[in-house]
C-alpha cells in the first residue's frame, strides 16, 4: 500500500517554516540498513516512555538518583536500584543494586542474570522493556520526550495549549490550502473518563491523562501537533492525512490505548477512548471543521465508545 507523502515543516511543531513554504518528504526506497541499539523502556506507570540505550562495552544506572542514566520517579524505585551492562559482544546482564523492592524478570526476581531481547524488567513497581529500536524510532522518541519538556505546554500532559488554535493553527491550515495538501484533525475523549476519577481518584485520572498524552504522542509524527483541548479532550492535528489516513492513525493508537497495561497505574483500571476524526473541506471555517470533528467524537461515543469514527459518515 503506498504511503501518503511526509509533510516536513523543519522540526517546528507549529507547522510554520521561515519561508512560508510547506515541503513535502516522500521517502525512497531502498532503505539504507542502519544498526539497531539494544534500548530500555518504561512500559506503564508515571515514568512512562522514559528510555535508555545501551552499547557494547557499556552499563547505566537505573533509580531515582539524579546521576542514573535511566532516573526514574516512581518512589517504589530506590535511589540506585539496579545496573544494566552490556559486554563486548553485546550481551546484556542486569544485576540489582540491594534495592529495597528487587529486581525481577518476566515476574521472577533475580540478583543478577542475562537479560534477553523482549524480557519484562520490573525494577520496585516499574516495568521496562528490552528492545531493538531503529535510529528512527529513537529519533521519534527523544523527539517526544523533547517536546513533553518545551515551555509552551499545558503542565499536567505536556500537550499543547488551546492557545495553539488561535496562534498557530490558522498560519498551519493556510499553508495546507495554498498547496492543495490535506488535513484532518481528530478529537479524542477518554471514555468515562468521571468514573475513573469517582472510582480511583483524581490523581490516577491525572495520570491517566499523562499516560494518555504519551501514547499519543509516540503515536503520531514528530512534528503532528497534539492539544489539550479541555479536561480529557486532546486534538490531533494531522497536517498531510486524509480523513481515511486520519481514522487509521487514530485506530491505531486507539488499540494502544485499548492494550496499554493500566493496572501499573491502579489495580483494576481500564482505560479506552473515542475519537471522531475529520478533514477539512475546501473554504471551511477552522470552527466548523473541528465541531465536525467533535460531532464524530460524539457519534463514536453513543456508538458504543472505544472506537473511531469519520465525520463523513455522519
Amino acid at each position: 500500500m503506498a504511503r501518503e507523502p511526509l509533510l516536513d515543516f523543519s522540526g517546528s511543531e507549529s507547522g510554520v517554516v521561515s519561508d512560508d513554504t510547506v515541503r513535502i518528504v516522500v521517502r525512497k526506497g531502498p532503505y539504507r540498513v542502519r544498526q539497531s541499539v539494544p534500548t530500555l523502556r518504561v512500559a506503564a506507570g508515571r515514568d512512562l516512555l522514559s528510555f535508555a540505550s545501551i552499547g557494547a562495552d557499556e552499563q547505566i544506572l537505573i533509580g531515582r538518583d539524579e546521576n542514573a542514566e535511566l532516573r526514574l520517579s516512581d518512589p517504589t524505585v530506590s535511589k540506585r536500584h539496579a545496573k544494566v551492562i552490556a559486554d563486548a559482544n553485546g550481551a546484556i546482564t542486569v544485576v540489582d543494586l540491594e534495592s529495597t523492592n528487587g529486581t525481577t524478570i518476566n515476574g521472577k526476581p533475580v540478583r543478577r542474570t542475562i537479560l534477553q531481547l523482549g524480557d519484562h524488567l520490573e525494577v520496585g513497581g516499574v516495568s521496562l522493556r528490552l528492545d531493538l529500536l531503529s535510529p528512527d524510532e529513537l529519533s521519534h522518541l527523544e523527539a517526544v520526550s523533547s517536546r513533553l519538556r518545551a515551555a509552551d505546554r499545558d503542565p499536567l500532559t505536556g500537550l499543547l495549549t488551546r492557545r495553539f488554535l488561535e496562534d498557530r493553527l490558522p498560519s498551519l491550515a493556510d499553508q495546507c490550502a495554498r498547496s492543495d495538501i490535506p488535513f484532518t484533525c481528530a478529537f479524542v475523549d477518554v471514555d468515562h473518563f468521571k468514573k475513573v476519577n469517582d472510582t480511583h481518584g483524581h490523581m490516577i485520572g491525572d495520570e491517566v491523562l499523562t499516560a494518555i498524552a504519551r501514547l499519543l504522542m509516540l503515536g503520531v509524527r514528530d512534528n503532528d501537533p497534539c492539544v489539550r483541548y479541555g479536561g480529557e479532550e486532546i486534538v490531533l492535528f494531522l497536517p498531510g492525512s486524509t480523513e481515511l489516513g486520519g481514522a487509521e492513525v487514530s485506530d491505531r493508537v486507539r488499540r494502544t490505548i485499548t492494550d496499554h497495561d493500566w493496572d501499573r497505574t491502579t489495580s483494576g483500571l481500564r482505560v479506552t477512548a473515542s475519537f471522531g476524526v475529520a478533514e477539512r473541506l475546501p473554504g471551511e471555517g477552522l470552527k466548523e471543521w473541528l465541531h465536525r470533528a467533535d460531532e464524530a467524537a460524539y457519534a463514536a461515543k453513543r456508538a458504543g465508545r472505544n472506537r473511531v469514527v469519520r465525520a463523513s459518515s455522519l
